[in-house]
């Protein structure tokens, strides 16, 4: 069996964060092929890279390519990174001219661990940017029955920008009622709930400070004025 890459030269690079990639490489070696890449980020962050592979001249590119070693999938910054791909366990015969793409993705850090109150506790389950738009999905468990909601006044739930602005939300929901609304809550029972914030700038990549007010009556008692009902998040990225 035969297995015969043809490599295009000029590889096609792209990338979530195209700036950080620089000095691709590709070299066939027998039935495998060596890709050399420099991942650039002084910060060290975690990216997932992935490799596919074109054969219409970078029109289309199939999936990622699988049987691949070295730094791949996860990888951080560094110089002379490199790849190997197992063409002979992947295709069974190839002659022709090849394009490879390399990507290389941002991965998300985690979100804060959830924040517990004497009434009860709150957990991030993913913060979302689309445009000038944040959705903040979450769920708030109460310690006992009582009647709960979520205060959307901007000294109890707010989000602030790095530049210190602050932002109210512009909807929401707590589990199935509006914001400001009160809910009967069963004990132990979580409650997806959520907040939507508007006119934030879609270079924001994290916030610096998120503030959720859940207040309860009526079995555990966090009031209008308790700072108990203030949950705070710090430093949490946004997924875009």
């Amino acid at each position: 069996m035969r297995y015969i890459l043809t490599l295009t030269l000029s590889i096609i690079v792209i990338a979530t964060f195209a700036q950080q990639i620089q000095n691709v490489k590709a070299v066939q070696q027998g039935t495998k092929v060596l890709v050399s890449y420099d991942l650039n980020d002084q910060a060290g962050k975690p990216y997932y890279v992935k490799l596919l592979m074109s054969r219409d001249g970078g029109t289309t590119f199939g999936e990622e390519l699988k049987y691949v070693s070295g730094d791949i999938k996860n990888s951080k910054a560094g110089i002379g990174k490199k790849i190997l791909w197992d063409a002979s366990q992947e295709i069974s015969y190839y002659d022709g001219d090849a394009i490879f793409r390399v990507e290389a993705t941002l991965k998300a850090a985690p979100l804060p661990a959830p924040v517990e109150q004497k009434c009860s506790k709150v957990e991030l389950l993913s913060v979302k940017g689309q445009g000038s738009r944040v959705t903040v999905d979450f769920i708030v468990t109460s310690h006992s029955d009582c009647s709960a909601g979520i205060n959307k006044a901007k000294e109890f739930t707010s989000m602030f920008d790095i530049s210190g602005n602050q932002f109210i939300t512009v909807g929401g929901k707590f589990g199935d009622t509006q914001l400001d609304t009160d809910k009967t809550v069963i004990g132990g029972i979580p409650i997806k709930s959520q907040l939507v914030f508007d006119n934030i700038s879609p270079e924001l990549t994290s916030i610096p400070l998120l503030k959720i007010g859940v207040y309860s009556q009526n079995g555990c008692d966090a009031a209008y004025s308790d700072p108990e009902k203030v949950f705070q998040f710090r430093g949490i990225p946004i997924s875009r």
